[in-house]
């Protein structure tokens, strides 16, 4: 079995994705994604969009990006559109991208949990804890559920 960290998905340029992504793996965007993304490794081809929040360890932009980014690594390509704040601790930017917005440099940890409501932990390669919460909540709500049926 693959760890999640080996994991890729890809989304195509004809796909529209309205909700949040959220993945432990490698996620390739060439489609447009209507809301918000979090993931170790985050690509967004010349083609892709996203509108909403991008948080990640390693993110390479050659699309478009409407709203902030999160970043530890953020590389922007030449074709790059930002428009909102960026929050990063290496930045990479090639001639010809585009931001509109604030640049933030932090020394410290970034919180690029957000989405899946993690705390950081110190070491960095066991600072991205994906899905606990949300099947914590899944299996609360079985619970309480099947007692409510029962009674």
């Amino acid at each position: 079995m693959t760890s999640p960290k080996e994991t890729f998905a890809v989304l195509a340029p004809n796909l529209v994705v309205s909700g949040n992504l959220v993945s432990e793996g490698n996620i390739h965007i060439d489609g447009t994604v209507e809301g918000d993304v979090q993931t170790v490794h985050l690509t967004i081809g010349s083609s892709g969009v996203v509108k909403g929040r991008v948080f990640g360890r390693e993110v390479k932009i050659s699309g478009r990006v409407i709203g902030s980014i999160t970043a530890c690594e953020l590389e922007l390509e030449e074709s790059a559109v930002i428009e909102g704040d960026i929050h990063y601790q290496s930045l990479s930017v090639a001639r010809g991208a585009r931001m509109n917005g604030n640049c933030q440099y932090s020394q410290a940890e970034l919180d690029i949990m957000v989405l899946s409501g993690k705390k950081p932990v110190k070491k960095a390669e066991d600072a991205l804890a994906f899905g606990d919460v949300a099947m914590e909540a899944t299996t609360t709500q079985k619970v309480a559920s099947k007692a409510k049926t029962s009674q």
